[in-house]
């Protein structure tokens, strides 16, 4: 399945794509998610990507971000192009204003076009819900909290902040269980990042009782009758 948002407002653009996968994410908190660069666009294999989810009884979420603006990047989406629409799992083409003869051929392909053609105060909207998880598998608590504050005024749901944090801790989860990318179901770029995160958490089995308890975060906001807000501001500030 393929979704394209794209357009002269790139950063509307991004936020309604990240707005999207941490609804996903929240919803399936066993799907992986891979975002495709162009700085790392050599370390992943289009053949396992479009078919990842009968290899690995996983949901697969992927990004290709900012692919067309490069000839190489260009090329291998559109030699793909068949394979990626017809993937059970989401593919999202995140990018600028895209020429018309290549946003023609998309059109045959895609699920959904969306552009985002009038940027409205860029500086002021930009804002990368992922930079969440970065924080916290950096295990900076004050930037933690101080993007979740923000992501919370910018009007992020608490499911996708949960959603977006799950993802980061399970990442590393699976990190600490395994020692190559493929036991771990990752790609090695960003398995190798991961691997180097754990750094900042002083054992396995304490980031183990971190993921459960994170995991049960809702369901305990439930049943006490408290606001998850709460719960994941409660959980940042007591992180060590």
């Amino acid at each position: 399945m393929l979704y394209v948002y794209c357009g002269a407002d790139a950063d509307t653009a991004r936020k309604k794509v990240q707005a999207t996968i941490g609804k996903m994410l929240a919803k399936n908190p066993d799907a992986l998610y891979f975002r495709v660069t162009p700085d790392v666009l050599k370390e992943y294999d289009f053949d396992e990507l479009t078919g990842s989810q009968t290899l690995f009884k996983r949901e697969y979420v992927v990004v290709l971000d900012s692919l067309f603006g490069s000839d190489e990047g260009q090329e291998i989406v559109l030699t793909n192009i068949q394979k990626i629409a017809d993937a059970p799992h989401p593919f999202f083409v995140l990018d600028g204003q895209i020429a018309a003869p290549i946003r023609s051929k998309l059109e045959k392909y895609a699920q959904k076009i969306y552009e985002f053609s009038t940027p409205v105060n860029t500086k002021a909207n930009t804002f990368n819900l992922f930079s969440l998880a970065d924080a916290l598998g950096e295990k900076n608590v004050r930037r933690l909290w101080i993007l979740f504050r923000e992501a919370k005024q910018r009007g992020y749901s608490d499911e996708e902040i949960h959603g977006i944090l799950f993802w980061m801790l399970k990442s590393l989860a699976l990190a600490a269980q395994t020692t190559t990318p493929e036991d771990a179901g990752m790609k090695p770029y960003p398995y190798n990042k991961t691997k180097r995160l754990l750094k900042n958490f002083r054992s396995q089995e304490y980031l183990e009782a971190l993921l459960t308890k994170f995991a049960l975060l809702p369901q305990h906001a439930r049943r006490h009758g408290s606001p998850l807000e709460i719960e994941l501001e409660i959980f940042i500030l007591s992180l060590e």
